[in-house]
């Protein structure tokens, strides 16, 4: 079995040291979590392959007279593909606690600053949730402080560990008017050769009319990119009598300033492991283009227990496309079938161009 980092390490023998000290509160605690396995097949180069992985998600629900508010969900993963085919790893394990004004979390946990958009620009990790799935890019070792301004309004420090060795930081304000969720957001990203990757960026979110709609904007710049991303999207939501709902929304997103083969480019799976973002085009040419995508998400939950949908990523310049559908079906209260496709829709020299495709299924017990 495998620890990430030898903090994650650390901070479960304190969890476990602290049971043995507490140990006759904690005998009245539950354990709870979820079973999944999954299968993934995709077809491309004219070959069918079929990976198969299954997770084991632990939560330890402390009682309420617990001394320590302790945040806990433990991850061990099987896969045939990884290189470590067995996997133990933290979601969450870290300490809460109130310091005066300041709510302070310590330890791993997650980091995401959604606000509603299929693609998210400005993220404190970038592809921390996309498309309505997360990665584990969203769960980061460090430390969080926040600081209440009043009803809506605050500050939150994000400090976190790359590899171990550098510490990526971020300062966010978020407040609201008018009706409308504001936020502005500032990250910093050690990467190569002692420079910084910095991010700027501002949201906003609220209703118009029986719309809901969104927008941001992006500036990211280090020592060889300097990238401005806009975004604005909508959505809207219909009820109908017999309790079934449609959901339809669209997006478009903007990216000036993309330098050299933009064929490569990735906005989907930007970033290195350990949570080191870089640039994802080759900037080694001095021609400058603008990406334009458009995307969309339409959904119809048949019941409460089946929805069935189909997202689409469009590169509006040459009109490539990735079809997402999708379908899930919740057998009672605990056992659910999702299933969600990938099909690209566009030559193989084409952004989002290819033959592949995928569809994964997995089959999850909620207990």
């Amino acid at each position: 079995m495998k620890f990430s980092t030898r903090s994650q390490s650390f901070l479960l023998i304190i969890l476990i040291s602290l049971v043995i000290l507490f140990s006759k509160p904690v005998l009245t605690a539950d354990i709870g979590g979820k079973a999944s396995l999954n299968s993934n097949l995709t077809y491309a180069d004219s070959e069918l392959n079929n990976s198969l992985a299954a997770e084991l998600e632990l939560e330890w629900y402390l009682p309420y007279d617990f001394p320590l508010d302790i945040q806990n969900r433990t991850v061990i993963s099987l896969d045939e593909e990884a290189e470590d085919q067995v996997e133990l790893w933290f979601k969450k394990l870290y300490l809460r606690q109130k310091l005066g004004p300041l709510t302070v979390k310590l330890g791993k946990q997650p980091v995401s600053w959604s606000y509603g958009a299929l693609i998210n620009p400005v993220d404190y990790s970038l592809g921390a949730e996309n498309l309505e799935e997360e990665s584990r890019a969203k769960y980061v070792n460090g430390i969080e402080l926040y600081y209440p301004i009043n009803w809506g309004s605050g500050l939150t420090f994000v400090a976190s560990d790359i590899d171990g060795k550098e510490h990526k930081w971020a300062l966010r304000g978020r407040t609201t008017y008018k009706g409308y969720d504001l936020s502005a957001s500032y990250v910093q990203t050690p990467v190569a050769d002692n420079a910084d990757f910095e991010r700027y960026g501002l949201t906003a979110k609220g209703d118009l009319g029986p719309l809901g709609v969104y927008g941001a904007y992006g500036l990211w710049r280090d020592s060889e990119i300097d990238y401005d991303i806009y975004q604005l999207g909508a959505d809207y939501s219909y009820h109908f009598l017999a309790g079934s709902q449609l959901f339809l929304q669209g997006e478009y997103l903007r990216l000036e300033g993309a330098a050299g083969d933009i064929s490569a480019f990735d906005f989907f799976n930007l970033g290195t492991e350990n949570g080191a973002e870089q640039p994802a085009a080759d900037s080694g040419s001095s021609s400058f283009e603008n990406l334009d995508f458009f995307n969309t998400n339409i959904s119809y939950e048949l019941d409460e227990f089946s929805s069935i949908g189909i997202m689409t990523v469009s590169y509006l310049d040459d009109g490539s496309t990735i079809f997402i559908p999708n379908y899930s079906y919740l057998f009672g209260s605990n056992l659910l079938l999702e299933l969600r496709g990938s099909i690209a829709a566009g030559k193989e020299d084409e952004v989002l161009g290819g033959e592949a495709k995928a569809v994964e299924i997995n089959l999850s017990y909620t207990f």
